[in-house]
Protein backbone atom coordinates (compact mmCIF):
# COMPACT_ATOMS: atom_id res chain seq x y z
CA UNK A 1 0.00 0.00 0.00
CA UNK A 2 1.19 3.19 -0.97
CA UNK A 3 0.47 6.74 0.65
CA UNK A 4 1.41 9.72 -0.50
CA UNK A 5 3.05 12.31 1.90
CA UNK A 6 2.59 15.73 2.11
CA UNK A 7 5.72 17.30 4.90
CA UNK A 8 5.92 20.75 5.94
CA UNK A 9 8.43 22.71 5.18
CA UNK A 10 9.58 25.71 6.24
CA UNK A 11 10.87 29.21 4.82
CA UNK A 12 14.00 29.47 7.55
CA UNK A 13 16.05 26.13 7.05
CA UNK A 14 18.20 24.69 9.23
CA UNK A 15 21.75 24.82 8.29
CA UNK A 16 24.16 21.80 8.82
CA UNK A 17 27.57 23.55 9.03
CA UNK A 18 29.50 20.12 8.92
CA UNK A 19 28.37 19.39 5.82
CA UNK A 20 26.95 22.63 4.23
CA UNK A 21 23.55 21.89 3.70
CA UNK A 22 20.02 23.50 4.63
CA UNK A 23 16.96 21.27 5.99
CA UNK A 24 13.94 22.58 5.16
CA UNK A 25 11.76 20.09 7.29
CA UNK A 26 11.61 17.26 9.92
CA UNK A 27 11.56 14.46 7.43
CA UNK A 28 14.60 16.21 5.35
CA UNK A 29 16.61 16.31 9.04
CA UNK A 30 15.85 12.48 9.31
CA UNK A 31 16.95 11.51 6.12
CA UNK A 32 20.18 13.42 7.01
CA UNK A 33 20.95 12.18 10.00
CA UNK A 34 20.31 8.60 8.75
CA UNK A 35 22.48 9.01 6.12
CA UNK A 36 25.39 10.31 8.02
CA UNK A 37 25.11 9.09 11.53
CA UNK A 38 29.01 9.34 11.90
CA UNK A 39 28.39 13.36 11.78
CA UNK A 40 25.67 13.59 14.72
CA UNK A 41 27.64 15.20 17.74
CA UNK A 42 26.93 18.25 19.81
CA UNK A 43 28.31 20.81 17.71
CA UNK A 44 24.51 20.69 15.61
CA UNK A 45 22.68 18.38 18.02
CA UNK A 46 21.53 21.26 20.61
CA UNK A 47 19.45 24.21 21.53
CA UNK A 48 20.04 25.80 18.09
CA UNK A 49 17.98 22.66 16.62
CA UNK A 50 15.43 22.12 19.05
CA UNK A 51 14.49 25.93 18.73
CA UNK A 52 13.76 25.29 15.40
CA UNK A 53 11.74 22.40 15.86
CA UNK A 54 9.82 24.23 18.03
CA UNK A 55 9.21 27.32 16.29
CA UNK A 56 9.46 26.00 12.54
CA UNK A 57 6.62 22.97 13.15
CA UNK A 58 5.87 24.01 17.13
CA UNK A 59 7.02 20.48 17.89
CA UNK A 60 7.15 22.05 21.85
CA UNK A 61 7.12 18.50 23.47
CA UNK A 62 9.52 17.28 21.03
CA UNK A 63 12.23 20.15 21.88
CA UNK A 64 11.36 19.71 25.95
CA UNK A 65 11.83 16.11 25.35
CA UNK A 66 14.87 16.89 23.63
CA UNK A 67 16.45 19.44 25.98
CA UNK A 68 15.79 16.96 28.96
CA UNK A 69 17.46 14.36 27.31
CA UNK A 70 20.44 15.80 26.71
CA UNK A 71 20.55 17.11 30.24
CA UNK A 72 20.83 14.14 31.61
CA UNK A 73 21.77 11.98 29.79
CA UNK A 74 24.31 14.21 27.24
CA UNK A 75 23.52 11.63 24.51
CA UNK A 76 23.05 13.17 21.21
CA UNK A 77 22.30 9.95 20.22
CA UNK A 78 19.45 9.78 21.95
CA UNK A 79 18.35 12.96 20.60
CA UNK A 80 18.31 11.27 17.15
CA UNK A 81 16.29 8.44 18.53
CA UNK A 82 13.21 10.72 19.79
CA UNK A 83 13.49 13.14 16.29
CA UNK A 84 13.52 9.45 14.81
CA UNK A 85 10.73 8.57 16.52
CA UNK A 86 8.14 11.61 16.78
CA UNK A 87 8.75 12.24 12.46
CA UNK A 88 6.28 9.02 11.83
CA UNK A 89 8.55 9.01 8.81
CA UNK A 90 9.52 4.84 9.70
CA UNK A 91 7.35 2.15 10.45
CA UNK A 92 8.83 -0.06 13.46
CA UNK A 93 10.92 -2.25 11.73
CA UNK A 94 12.71 0.37 10.15
CA UNK A 95 12.80 2.07 13.16
CA UNK A 96 14.18 -0.63 14.69
CA UNK A 97 17.16 -0.91 12.53
CA UNK A 98 17.69 3.06 12.55
CA UNK A 99 17.78 2.64 16.10
CA UNK A 100 20.45 0.05 16.07
CA UNK A 101 22.48 1.98 13.92
CA UNK A 102 22.54 4.63 16.45
CA UNK A 103 23.78 2.35 19.04
CA UNK A 104 26.49 1.15 17.28
CA UNK A 105 27.92 4.94 17.05
CA UNK A 106 27.57 5.47 20.89
CA UNK A 107 31.14 5.51 22.27
CA UNK A 108 32.80 5.78 18.98
CA UNK A 109 35.29 8.61 18.03
CA UNK A 110 34.19 10.52 15.00
CA UNK A 111 36.84 8.48 13.15
CA UNK A 112 35.66 5.16 13.92
CA UNK A 113 32.00 6.08 13.28
CA UNK A 114 33.30 7.49 9.73
CA UNK A 115 34.75 4.19 9.39
CA UNK A 116 31.70 2.35 10.30
CA UNK A 117 29.96 4.08 7.22
CA UNK A 118 32.09 2.93 4.66
CA UNK A 119 31.66 -0.57 6.57
CA UNK A 120 28.14 -0.16 5.95
CA UNK A 121 28.64 0.77 2.15
CA UNK A 122 30.96 -2.36 2.10
CA UNK A 123 28.37 -4.83 3.54
CA UNK A 124 25.79 -3.12 1.00
CA UNK A 125 27.83 -4.01 -2.03
CA UNK A 126 28.30 -0.17 -2.79
CA UNK A 127 32.06 -0.16 -3.29
CA UNK A 128 32.48 3.07 -4.58
CA UNK A 129 30.97 4.70 -1.63
CA UNK A 130 33.32 2.39 0.30
CA UNK A 131 36.50 3.18 -1.45
CA UNK A 132 35.80 6.94 -1.44
CA UNK A 133 35.29 6.60 2.48
CA UNK A 134 38.23 4.69 2.82
CA UNK A 135 40.70 6.60 0.93
CA UNK A 136 39.51 9.75 2.57
CA UNK A 137 40.30 8.42 6.20
CA UNK A 138 43.58 7.66 4.90
CA UNK A 139 44.91 11.30 3.64
CA UNK A 140 47.34 12.88 5.28
CA UNK A 141 45.74 14.77 7.64
CA UNK A 142 44.07 12.20 9.43
CA UNK A 143 47.04 10.35 10.15
CA UNK A 144 47.80 11.57 13.72
CA UNK A 145 43.89 11.11 14.36
CA UNK A 146 43.96 7.12 14.39
CA UNK A 147 45.40 4.74 16.17
CA UNK A 148 47.45 2.09 13.87
CA UNK A 149 44.82 -0.38 14.75
CA UNK A 150 42.04 1.44 13.30
CA UNK A 151 44.31 2.99 10.06
CA UNK A 152 45.15 -1.13 9.41
CA UNK A 153 41.52 -2.04 9.41
CA UNK A 154 41.22 0.47 7.39
CA UNK A 155 43.68 -1.07 4.69
CA UNK A 156 42.09 -4.08 5.36
CA UNK A 157 38.69 -3.22 4.25
CA UNK A 158 40.03 -0.91 0.94
CA UNK A 159 41.96 -4.59 0.17
CA UNK A 160 38.74 -6.02 0.35
CA UNK A 161 36.69 -3.54 -1.81
CA UNK A 162 39.70 -3.76 -4.29
CA UNK A 163 39.67 -7.38 -4.13
CA UNK A 164 35.86 -7.51 -5.14
CA UNK A 165 36.41 -5.31 -7.89
CA UNK A 166 39.03 -7.61 -9.33
CA UNK A 167 42.08 -4.83 -8.65
CA UNK A 168 44.54 -7.84 -7.25
CA UNK A 169 47.45 -5.99 -7.74
CA UNK A 170 46.12 -2.99 -6.00
CA UNK A 171 44.50 -5.04 -3.35
CA UNK A 172 47.88 -6.98 -2.05
CA UNK A 173 49.01 -4.19 -1.92
CA UNK A 174 46.52 -2.87 0.67
CA UNK A 175 46.83 -5.91 2.88
CA UNK A 176 50.34 -6.49 3.41
CA UNK A 177 50.18 -2.77 4.73
CA UNK A 178 47.36 -3.84 6.91
CA UNK A 179 49.39 -6.84 8.05
CA UNK A 180 52.18 -4.74 8.85
CA UNK A 181 50.38 -2.37 11.25
CA UNK A 182 48.31 -4.60 13.10
CA UNK A 183 49.60 -8.05 12.58
CA UNK A 184 46.18 -9.96 12.00
CA UNK A 185 46.35 -12.92 10.31
CA UNK A 186 43.00 -12.33 8.34
CA UNK A 187 45.02 -9.48 6.36
CA UNK A 188 47.78 -12.39 5.89
CA UNK A 189 44.91 -14.60 4.80
CA UNK A 190 43.85 -12.49 2.08
CA UNK A 191 47.47 -11.16 0.71
CA UNK A 192 47.75 -14.86 -0.07
CA UNK A 193 44.16 -15.26 -1.39
CA UNK A 194 44.63 -11.87 -3.69
CA UNK A 195 47.63 -13.30 -5.05
CA UNK A 196 46.34 -16.35 -6.78
CA UNK A 197 44.82 -13.98 -9.14
CA UNK A 198 47.48 -12.28 -9.81
CA UNK A 199 49.35 -11.92 -13.39
CA UNK A 200 52.79 -12.81 -14.16
CA UNK A 201 52.91 -8.90 -15.71
CA UNK A 202 51.64 -7.52 -12.14
CA UNK A 203 53.74 -5.82 -9.99
CA UNK A 204 54.44 -7.90 -6.81
CA UNK A 205 56.95 -6.14 -5.37
CA UNK A 206 55.89 -6.21 -1.71
CA UNK A 207 58.97 -3.67 -0.33
CA UNK A 208 57.13 -0.70 -1.88
CA UNK A 209 53.87 -0.59 0.14
CA UNK A 210 53.36 3.16 -0.54
CA UNK A 211 49.79 3.25 -1.87
CA UNK A 212 49.43 5.57 -5.29
CA UNK A 213 45.63 6.89 -4.27
CA UNK A 214 45.52 8.82 -7.60
CA UNK A 215 46.13 5.64 -9.22
CA UNK A 216 43.43 3.88 -7.10
CA UNK A 217 41.26 7.16 -7.88
CA UNK A 218 41.35 6.84 -11.29
CA UNK A 219 40.66 2.73 -11.40
CA UNK A 220 37.65 3.60 -9.59
CA UNK A 221 37.31 6.31 -12.06
CA UNK A 222 37.22 3.92 -14.91
CA UNK A 223 34.72 1.53 -13.13
CA UNK A 224 31.98 4.04 -12.93
CA UNK A 225 32.21 4.89 -16.54
CA UNK A 226 32.34 1.14 -17.48
CA UNK A 227 30.17 -0.96 -15.00
CA UNK A 228 26.53 -0.15 -16.77
CA UNK A 229 28.04 -1.42 -19.99
CA UNK A 230 26.67 -5.15 -20.59
CA UNK A 231 29.73 -6.93 -21.76
CA UNK A 232 31.71 -5.40 -18.56
CA UNK A 233 29.10 -7.17 -16.42
CA UNK A 234 29.45 -10.45 -18.55
CA UNK A 235 33.29 -10.34 -17.87
CA UNK A 236 32.65 -9.47 -14.48
CA UNK A 237 30.42 -12.53 -13.85
CA UNK A 238 32.93 -14.62 -15.66
CA UNK A 239 35.79 -13.45 -13.92
CA UNK A 240 33.59 -14.05 -10.39
CA UNK A 241 32.55 -17.39 -10.96
CA UNK A 242 36.21 -18.27 -11.63
CA UNK A 243 37.01 -17.16 -8.44
CA UNK A 244 34.57 -18.97 -7.04
CA UNK A 245 35.55 -22.20 -8.60
CA UNK A 246 39.17 -21.84 -7.06
CA UNK A 247 40.82 -24.21 -5.02
CA UNK A 248 42.61 -21.60 -3.71
CA UNK A 249 43.54 -23.55 -0.08
CA UNK A 250 45.01 -26.31 -1.99
CA UNK A 251 47.83 -24.13 -3.06
CA UNK A 252 48.54 -22.07 0.12
CA UNK A 253 51.18 -24.58 1.20
CA UNK A 254 52.96 -23.87 -1.59
CA UNK A 255 52.10 -20.07 -2.21
CA UNK A 256 53.66 -19.62 1.91
CA UNK A 257 56.76 -21.31 0.77
CA UNK A 258 57.15 -18.52 -2.19
CA UNK A 259 56.41 -16.32 -0.40
CA UNK A 260 58.11 -17.16 2.99
CA UNK A 261 61.00 -14.79 2.47
CA UNK A 262 59.18 -11.62 1.76
CA UNK A 263 57.18 -12.06 4.39
CA UNK A 264 60.03 -11.50 6.51
CA UNK A 265 61.88 -8.87 4.87
CA UNK A 266 58.62 -6.95 4.82
CA UNK A 267 58.09 -7.56 8.69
Amino acid sequence: MLRLLEYQKTDHPFYNENMAVHLYSIEELCYFMEANTYLIDPSWVNEELFTWLEREFGEEKLAADLRVTLRTKKDVFACAELIFDASGLYAQQDLVQVMGLLDQMRGRTKMERRKMSGDLFLEAGKYRQAAYTYLELLEDCYAIQMTEELRGNIYHNLGVVYAKMFLFPEATRLFAKAYALHGRQESKDAYLYAMNFMNDSDETDDQAVDLNFSIMRDALAHLSETEERQEYMIERKAASAAASAFDWKSAQEKLIGRWTEEYKEML
